[in-house]
Formats: C-alpha cells, structure tokens, sequence
C-alpha cells in the first residue's frame, strides 16, 4: 500500500502539470454518461421492464459501470496499456530487477489520476438511480456493493493481465481489444442476453460481477449467494493470473538476458 500510495502521489503531481486536461477529462466523462442515460430514457419510453429491470435499476448499474471503469482507468489502464509491448520489448527487465513483487510493479504503479472524475460522476449518476427508486439502501447492501465493486476492479486487472501475459508465448499476439469490447458489455445486466451468452458473461469473462451483481445488491438487497459466488471468482482468477505470471516470467527472455 505504501508503494502504491506513493506511485500515485508521483503520478498526482505529474498530471498536476497539465490542469486543463481535468476539464476535458470531465467533459468527455460527462458526454460518455449523457450517452448512456439518455439511452436508458429512449428505452423506458417504450417498457416499464428490460428483463426485470426497471430505469432507477438501470441508472444504478450505468452508474456502477462508471464508477468501476474510472478506477480501472486510474488504477490499471496506465501500465496495462503497454504491458505486452514491454514483454516483447524487454523493458519488463527494469521489473524484475527491482526489490517488490514484479507483477505489482509492472501492473500498477502508473496512475491517471484525472480519470477518477468519471467515478465521481458515477457514484452520482448511482444517487440518481436511487431516487428514481425511492429507496434508501440498508447498510447491508451498502456493504455488499462496496465488496462485490472491489472484487470487480480485481477480476478487471486479474483478466487484462491474464490477456497480456500470453505474450510470454505469443510476442505478437494482444487481445486488448478483445477485453475492451468484453467490458463494454459491462454497461447493461447479464439478464438481457441469451442463456450460453449469460454462461459466458458470468464464468469466463465475469461481467456479471463486474457490474450487474453491485447494482442488483444495491438496489435489491444483498443476496449470500451472489457474494460467495463473486468471492470465489475474484480469487480464482486472480490465482489463475499469478499461475500464468509466474509461469511466463520463467521462460521470458528480456533485453538483459
């Protein structure tokens, strides 16, 4: 925490130096979720429901999608950006070389602090969902969403890394836009895509507990099932990255090797 807290200090003062990219930042994190309620709006004129989902049901999940995607575009998307260019390149060798676990190093300690506006948006575009709903969560499903939110980020830089460490045995492969195009299903609930889709948003690329899990405990109530299940995906896959980080680290071949 101490290594992580002082990279976005450095990184903090770095984006500082550029006050007017906050303003673009927030205009653009602003139009991106205009785009999305005003979405939302066109369909609710014409149903009451999208697969059991009603339109506060639908803000709360826009909202947590923003919420979760400017964390991950502070957190993770700076150093996940190039990871796989690193690899090919050899500049992963200034990791390894460094006295701290490599995977942390080279996964995130680059931040983009500006990003953290479309969080802050989020979480209001979430205030909003609520009171469409009229209701005022109890601090059980307070507590359900902020775990299931963590456990979502995790799965979110567990599957980035995953994709990029095949380039320990592909050089020239990167699935980045593949997980890009993955996470932009994140914006609508599971419930409205077809039965082996769902199959496949829920275990192999979990968007599910990404987004659709956080809001429906938010705005239904926590639910132990849903928590243990996200609980037991968040670890899986973030052992099964480590397995594959470790595994590809040995066999890597860097520009000092």
């Amino acid at each position: 925490m101490r290594l992580l807290s002082t990279a976005f200090s450095l990184s903090l003062r770095r984006a500082l130096a550029y006050r007017v990219n906050l303003f673009f930042d927030a205009l653009l994190a602003m139009v991106e979720l205009t785009a999305s309620i005003a979405t939302i709006g066109i369909v609710f004129t014409q149903t009451g429901l999208l697969a059991g989902w009603s339109q506060g049901q639908m803000l709360t999940l826009v909202g947590t999608y923003a919420l979760i995607t400017g964390l991950r575009a502070t957190f993770l998307d700076p150093s996940l950006a190039d990871l796989s260019q690193q690899i090919r390149d050899g500049r992963l060798d200034v990791f390894l070389l460094q006295p701290a676990s490599t995977v942390l190093l080279a996964t995130s300690t680059r931040h983009a602090p500006l990003a953290l506006v479309q969080s802050i948006l989020g979480i209001g575009v979430i205030g909003l969902g609520l009171r469409e709903l009229a209701i005022v969560p109890s601090p059980l499903a307070v507590g359900g969403w902020i775990l299931l939110t963590g456990i979502g980020l995790v799965i979110g830089w567990a599957t980035s890394v995953a994709l990029a460490s095949l380039a320990f045995w592909a050089p020239r492969l990167n699935l980045g836009v593949l997980h890009g195009a993955a996470w932009e299903l994140g914006r609508y609930p599971v419930d409205i895509y077809s039965r082996w889709l769902q199959r496949l948003l829920t275990f192999a690329f979990p968007v599910a507990a990404i987004t659709t899990w956080p809001a429906q405990t938010l705005t239904r109530g926590s639910d132990l099932s849903i928590l243990v299940a996200a609980v037991l995906l968040g670890a899986g896959f973030t052992l099964g990255t480590m397995l594959l980080w470790r595994t590809g680290v040995r066999r890597y071949t860097g520009a000092t090797s």
